[in-house]
């Protein structure tokens, strides 16, 4: 009897190892098909990439517009914007810091 019930559990975990490692054979499987119509979606979208940022048709769309070259151009100089000190930075700090965790 103790026999029986040994070859009993040894075909049941047999056949659960066996149901187990099917599951992860479809798994893997699953998983490559969808690895691949990955990686076909997105050489198609590179594809539209290049095609929609082309030269050619960006010009042709420009030139739809009314848009042409700039004839002339114009370097504007933006003043620098005043240095804050450190300690006032600090300062500042603190204070975000003591607002921040009072509400």
């Amino acid at each position: 009897m103790v026999v029986l019930c040994v070859i009993v559990v040894l075909l049941m975990s047999y056949v659960m190892l066996m149901a187990n490692l099917t599951g992860l054979n479809y798994s893997v499987a699953r998983t490559q098909r969808e690895r691949a119509a990955l990686q076909d979606q997105t050489a198609r979208l590179d594809e539209q990439i290049a095609a929609l940022t082309s030269q050619d048709r960006l010009s042709a769309i420009a030139a739809k517009l009314g848009m042409r070259d700039a004839q002339t151009y114009a370097i504007v100089a933006l003043p620098h914007a005043p240095r804050i000190s450190q300690s006032r930075l600090a300062l500042l700090s603190t204070l975000g810091g003591w607002l921040g965790s009072a509400r």
